[in-house]
């Protein structure tokens, strides 16, 4: 007997605990919604906010001869070819800047469109790996998923994350049920 679909799906462990939570009618939207966000807080890491902020806010000191950003950019694009998620914040600031953006706003902005789009990417793949390997028809990961990325709060997190005193606060872990006692709230 299996224990899921969640067991065999190729992805990182916080992304397995979000389709383990879809699965389980006994996590609420809202709680799922958190284990998604406690996820995209993971993905996070690896976006080095630090070093775009440095290249795309203007810092409180003046400086007499300052390069552009995009070389700093391009610079960040070449050292990170095979993350998937730097390279779409990257393209989302080039999108944020067109439409006239600037500086933290605009660094706030493309990491909100980043989560977002990480976190649809990741829906799709746990909804189309279950659709392979469910084998019961009735498990509705679509919808669960599909309220708990409405409940996300994408601009309240990028806000967190690109937030001046440094790396992003650690998330709260999602309830663990583990007693008989435990479940669904009422």
């Amino acid at each position: 007997m299996s224990d899921g679909p969640w067991k065999s799906l190729p992805m990182r462990p916080h992304w397995k605990q979000v389709a383990r939570q879809a699965e389980n009618g006994a996590f609420s939207p809202e709680e799922l919604s958190g284990a998604l966000e406690a996820a995209l807080l993971k993905e996070a890491e690896e976006l080095h906010v630090e070093e775009i902020c440095r290249a795309v806010v203007p810092s409180d000191q003046g400086v007499l001869f300052r390069p552009g950003p995009d070389g700093e950019l391009k610079e960040l694009r070449r050292d990170h070819p095979g993350s998937k998620v730097v390279q779409t914040l990257l393209t989302r600031l080039r999108d944020q800047e067109a439409d006239g953006l600037s500086g933290r706003e605009m660094v706030e902005s493309a990491v909100a469109d980043t989560l977002d789009e990480c976190a649809r990417d990741h829906s799709r793949s746990i909804q189309e790996h279950y659709h392979r390997k469910s084998r019961s028809p009735k498990v509705a990961v679509d919808r669960r998923i599909a309220s708990a990325h409405r409940l996300c709060d994408f601009q309240g997190l990028a806000s967190r994350i690109v937030a001046p005193s440094g790396s992003p606060p650690a998330s709260s872990s999602s309830a663990k049920r583990s007693g008989l006692d435990d479940g669904p709230r009422l």
